[in-house]
């Protein structure tokens, strides 16, 4: 769908932005433990029956879900919790505190749950949800159990996952980690990639939504289908900008995978010939970029070891994977100090000082020996790396007040309390749920949070995934992206946050839809949460529908480079519907 007037207003290159002169120490946040205060108070505690099974996955859950589930602009959470209680559906009272209505929502009863995902599934307009499970509390570990609450738009869920197709990722074995949707073949509804652990159980799935309710597992005609991937995290990420989406899934002993979206419904597996797989133990991931030249970069949490010659234990390390364009990647993590994070799971990428650059946290720890009987990594503390903006990051985990040591699994991101900085969520596997709120000191929120509305197009996905968000001030250009990824059983807000402290007043954006359009906003303020919303009319972009814009399309469309619908053609069937979006003007 890009036709001429999809060019950039920034140019090619791409500038390190620091909130003082490069090199200096980045502002330390400060994160306060407000678990208790706001209400949130829930404990990850696997049932009776969830170890027993062909191999026992306790060890490892722990999701959480963060999203506005009842439309009132403030995120909620949904919590995993395991088993041995109903899972926690904590709905944002807006005053700083939350109240868990899962029993009311119909979403509370017991089940051996491991993750979350978030993602508008039937493009309804509210925020459903997909838990994996490995069956209710008082069974034994069944397949066919997964979950796929359906938002039925007043604070109830149905459990749709037997008629939309996905209750079941293992044909064979009760199996199941991180989940993640995303529109890869960009029809304009979210497909469904789930992650399965075990080596043999063949639960690695991705399901193609058809835009009915239902989905059809394409695994093996998308060609996607490895037996042997041991995955934990999934993500789809338009990793080089030609706005379609690659899977990334990070994956344990050295199964992690790299797909290139090859734009006809199929992937091709480059993970050797794009240098990253080097993770020995691939767990969470996340995707920012870190070093502003305007490419994602793939950030993927595994084992560090002091004894690395152990056979079940490769000791990589995080492998930091930077992009080099053209699905090529060169591995940074020792220079950038972001290599030892203990035995690491959850990871999001996050900008928690609002000074632009894209810092990474982590949470860590696990109970098992080293191979000398050295137990490494037990009470291992959360990492918080604050990215200088030379390419290095500063670890800071301590002042900032964010190092629970517990065995830390899920973490996700979110501003529940609107106040413009990052907050964060963590789940403790076997331990207590927290909520840190990140308290900046005054002088360092000037920040602006991006909404994107795509419900005016049906070749959109919903709340705008797989948008890409790019913000121009000055000479500095930032980037972020909306997708539904896994971090480690767990997804953050669909937001697109930009810390603006070292920035000018007023700032430039362009969204990068999908498919080809681009919207561009210029003059807007900071301090808020600004909503773009996609104009099917507005062909070039720039305020609203105008004159202009059917001038532009016809142009396109005599050149025939105005593919409308997104059928893969410029023909009357796409003069037609522009004519109609034109005279309907901007919602």
């Amino acid at each position: 769908m890009l036709g001429a007037h999809g060019a950039c207003f920034v140019g090619a290159g791409f500038l390190l932005l620091s909130a003082g002169a490069l090199g200096q120490s980045p502002l330390v946040p400060v994160f306060t433990d407000v678990t208790s205060l706001a209400g949130v108070t829930a404990v990850h505690e696997p049932g009776p029956n969830f170890a027993i099974g062909i191999q026992d996955i306790t060890s490892m859950g722990g999701g959480v879900a963060v999203g506005d589930f009842d439309n009132d602009g403030w995120q909620d959470i949904y919590f995993v919790s395991g088993g041995a209680q109903p899972d926690s559906l904590f709905m944002n009272e807006g005053d700083g505190t939350f109240i868990d209505r899962a029993a009311d929502a119909g979403v509370g009863r017991p089940h051996m749950g491991t993750a979350a995902a978030a993602g508008d599934f039937d493009g309804d307009g509210w925020l459903d949800i997909f838990v994996t499970s490995l069956g209710f509390s008082d069974e034994f570990p069944t397949v066919g159990r997964h979950i796929l609450w359906h938002n039925n738009g007043d604070l109830t869920f149905t459990d749709v996952a037997v008629s939309a197709g996905v209750n079941l990722a293992s044909p064979t074995v009760p199996d199941g980690l991180g989940a993640a949707f995303g529109d890869y073949d960009l029809d304009g509804d979210l497909d469904l990639y789930v992650a399965s652990w075990i080596f043999f159980s063949d639960g690695n799935r991705l399901f193609r939504n058809e835009g009915d309710g239902t989905f059809t597992d394409v695994t093996v005609s998308a060609g996607v289908h490895e037996l042997g991937i041991r995955g934990f995290a999934p993500r789809f990420a338009d990793m080089d900008g030609d706005r379609w989406p690659e899977l990334l899934v990070s994956a344990d002993f050295g199964t992690s995978r790299y797909y290139v979206n090859n734009r006809d419904g199929t992937f091709t597996e480059a993970t050797q010939a794009s240098g990253t797989g080097l993770d020995g133990n691939g767990m969470g991931q996340c995707v920012g970029d870190f070093d502003g030249n305007g490419l994602l970069d793939w950030y993927v949490t595994s084992i560090h070891s002091l004894n690395s010659g152990a056979a079940d234990i490769p000791g990589t390390g995080n492998m930091l994977y930077l992009n080099d364009g053209d699905h090529s990647y060169t591995e940074v993590s020792v220079p950038a100090g972001v290599n030892d994070g203990g035995w690491g799971w959850g990871t999001v990428a996050v900008d928690v000082n609002n000074d632009g650059l894209l810092d990474i946290a982590e949470t860590n720890g696990f109970k098992q020996h080293n191979g000398n009987g050295i137990q490494e990594w037990e009470d291992e503390r959360c990492y918080l790396w604050l990215n200088d903006g030379t390419g290095a990051f500063v670890e800071s985990g301590v002042p900032a007040g964010f190092m629970d040591d517990g065995p830390g699994r899920g973490l996700a991101t979110l501003d529940f309390d609107r106040d413009g900085d990052q907050d964060l969520v963590l789940v403790v596997n076997k331990g207590r749920f927290k909520l840190y709120r990140n308290d900046l000191p005054a002088g360092a929120t000037r920040y602006l949070r991006v909404v994107l509305d795509s419900s005016a197009s049906p070749y959109l996905a919903p709340n705008g995934i797989g948008a890409r968000v790019s913000l121009r001030s000055g000479g500095a250009v930032l980037v972020r992206t909306i997708d539904s990824g896994s971090a480690y059983l767990a997804t953050s807000e669909l937001v697109a946050h930009f810390g603006l402290r070292a920035l000018e007043h007023h700032v430039n954006l362009r969204v990068e839809w999908p498919g080809g359009r681009d919207t561009y906003v210029t003059q807007v303020e900071g301090n808020q949460e600004f909503v773009v919303r996609f104009c099917p009319g507005d062909w070039n972009g720039y305020n609203g529908v105008t004159s202009a814009d059917f001038i532009d399309f016809r142009h396109d469309w005599l050149a025939g480079e105005a593919d409308f619908n997104g059928d893969g053609a410029t023909d009357v069937q796409d003069f037609l519907e522009f004519e109609v979006a034109y005279e309907a003007g901007c919602p």
